[in-house]
């Protein structure tokens, strides 16, 4: 494993871009991502934010980044607000793009929620104050149409039987078919309020949107999904979630789906992705291996997945890789890591983390971006930092996907980076 370009092994300092940072009377929270197919376009988004708490969210902010080719790295314009999109009298939270490739189009989904009503308050009393909305941009993100509102017009008589329910937050995606989908999860009354995660999801390219059934069993809720190419067959979703027990030993809740999106097997633990105490929100993307079978590091996974597959030689060539970033602690919200699993029809099986970043972290994004012209893809990851908060900053970072696959693969004991 030679002539791996880029820069090896580390994301420190020198290599992180601050994006958004705490202020004296504001501050940011919850990333998102979304590269724009086919350019060298990258948005990052978030919440502003008028105190250190979820009620105190106020509208979604935006930055757009273009690739550098000599620095292997993107330059951002600075930050503007999305004033579209909101509601009067209501707070924006949890932005959740999708991109539609056939219409170019962005479908920036958020929650607007009234005032300064909590999610608690809404679970106690089981009244719903939050409504489902989405703006479009057609350029790349420089402007935005007006607020579409879905909660009554759409899907109000699935929405107010919930306590509650947001979206993402993060990225949704586009299958093979056209569908949107964007990850969701709500707050069920029978009796007591139980959280489940769901998609909402559209075959006709925005114009209307549907529900889809509850993940059981395990209890979840901030959730992200991946599609998962089977041959010439159906596509897999599979969902990865925020567990919602409480206390030590917490870990990820995952589930598949055959149908696009619409219904999910069962939730279950995935006790090698640990969740701290209360959990924390993660991000999940894939791509197919042939994606990076022309570069040096492309044995190497292929090694990998054969192994894990039992050795079952026809599975080596055609597989699905999957990248999920989370914090790693059991202990507390602290050393954001990126994990690697294959698929090939079985669930994945994950490798230990490389810690991206020590310290305070929270939510992250991923974003796998493809750069017209660049032969190596990139693996791109905004994520909550700081040095003793978690929340003091939302901080970039990009790597050669080789990077990210060799670090992994390779990781050995105090080899991780330092941010």
């Amino acid at each position: 494993m030679s002539n791996f370009p880029g820069k090896m092994g580390s994301s420190n300092s020198t290599d992180t871009t601050v994006l958004f940072k705490q202020e004296d009377h504001f501050g940011y929270r919850i990333p998102s991502l979304l590269h724009i197919p086919d350019t060298d376009v990258l948005l990052a988004i978030s919440e502003k934010r008028l105190g250190p708490k979820d009620e105190n969210a106020d509208t979604l902010m935006v930055r757009r980044g273009t690739y550098n080719k000599s620095s292997i790295n993107f330059e951002w314009d600075d930050v503007t607000c999305i004033e579209s999109a909101q509601l009067h009298d209501h707070r924006s939270m949890n932005p959740c793009p999708v991109y539609d490739k056939e219409k170019c189009t962005i479908f920036l989904f958020f929650i607007a929620v009234y005032d300064s009503v909590t999610e608690q308050e809404q679970l106690h009393s089981g009244r719903n104050f939050t409504r489902l909305c989405f703006v479009t941009s057609t350029d790349k993100g420089k402007t935005w149409s007006t607020a579409t509102d879905l909660t009554d017009c759409q899907l109000g008589q699935r929405i107010n039987k919930w306590a509650t329910f947001a979206v993402g937050p993060g990225h949704g995606i586009q299958l093979r078919s056209g569908r949107l989908i964007i990850p969701a999860y709500a707050y069920e009354k029978i009796p007591v309020c139980q959280c489940r995660a769901f998609t909402f999801y559209s075959d006709d390219h925005g114009e209307s949107w549907r529900v889809g059934d509850f993940i059981s069993k395990e209890e979840c809720g901030e959730c992200q999904m991946v599609a998962m190419h089977r041959g010439h067959g159906p596509e897999i979703v599979y969902c990865n979630a925020r567990s919602i027990k409480h206390g030590k030993h917490q870990y990820r809740v995952q589930a598949f789906s055959t149908d696009g999106g619409d219904a999910f097997t069962e939730g279950h633990l995935v006790k090698k992705l640990v969740e701290p105490p209360n959990g924390c929100h993660g991000s999940i993307i894939n791509f197919h291996s042939s994606k990076i079978s022309h570069i040096n590091i492309y044995h190497v996974i292929k090694k990998h997945h054969f192994q894990q597959e039992k050795g079952t030689s026809k599975l080596a060539k055609d597989f699905e890789i999957i990248l999920f970033s989370h914090t790693t602690s059991m202990e507390s919200r602290s050393d954001l890591g990126i994990y690697l699993g294959t698929y090939y029809g079985h669930s994945p099986t994950w490798t230990d983390p490389w810690v991206i970043c020590h310290g305070p972290c929270a939510y992250s994004e991923l974003a796998f971006v493809e750069i017209p012209g660049e032969e190596i893809p990139l693996v791109a990851c905004l994520f909550e930092c700081g040095s003793t908060s978690e929340s003091e900053q939302i901080s970039f970072t990009v790597f050669q996907v080789d990077e990210v696959i060799k670090n992994i693969l390779e990781i050995k004991p105090h080899d991780n980076s330092h941010c």
